[in-house]
């Protein structure tokens, strides 16, 4: 039996779907699962994917954009640039974007942690203090991040990243698993960080960086 939530006298649970059923959409189901288990909030209603097919896909985007109820939204997708341009095309004004923070995460002071609409903060991360979070960010599994960290809109921090204080990552930037990036550091725009890297110095926008210590490719 669905359980439901009060408020205002109403009982209702909010309508969410996942843009994107392949692994990283299954993995943010869990989120909404392990939320519900600690307090009943969403009703799941499916994915939506081009390319996707099976029994809980309920759409692609030509559909998404033509729902004429209100619904809940988040973006399963890694790749920054293509989940830019999945959000650019998302045109209905029914759709409301939702953030979404796994229950075993940790997160500093509310007032001190700015997190954007649309974001993902998987199990295990762990915010500090004096930190601003942009618009339909990743945070994967185990991600640290550091006093007065910025991340900008569209970025993916993979699983076991670490980022030192006062790192600023901006704009649909990719960041592999188990990268470190050392404090201080800025991270240019649509820039690519590679799994395992250390990164001791700034990178430069539109580039890639691997290894040990990191370096342009």
């Amino acid at each position: 039996m669905r359980k439901y939530v009060t408020i205002e006298n109403q009982m209702y649970m909010k309508k969410i779907a996942i843009y994107g059923a392949g692994g990283l959409g299954k993995e943010v189901k869990t989120i909404i699962d392990a939320i519900n288990q600690a307090k009943p909030v969403y009703d799941f209603l499916g994915y939506f994917d081009d390319n996707v097919r099976g029994d809980h896909v309920i759409g692609g985007l030509a559909d998404l954009n033509r729902w004429e109820e209100n619904i809940h939204l988040v973006i399963g997708i890694g790749a920054p640039e293509v989940k830019e341009q999945i959000i650019s095309s998302i045109t209905n004004s029914f759709i409301r974007y939702e953030t979404l923070i796994h229950p075993g995460a940790e997160i500093g002071n509310g007032d001190d942690v700015q997190i954007g609409v649309g974001t993902i903060v998987t199990a295990g991360c762990i915010l500090t203090t004096d930190i601003e979070i942009g618009k339909h960010v990743l945070l994967n599994l185990n991600t640290t991040i550091g006093h007065d960290v910025v991340i900008g809109d569209f970025c993916s921090i993979m699983p076991g990243v670490n980022l030192a204080g006062a790192v600023k990552i901006k704009k649909s930037v990719l960041i592999g698993s188990g990268a470190n990036i050392i404090n201080a550091v800025c991270i240019g725009e649509r820039a690519v960080v590679g799994a395992g890297a250390v990164v001791l110095k700034n990178v430069k926008s539109h580039s890639t960086v691997v290894g040990v210590p990191a370096r342009e490719l």
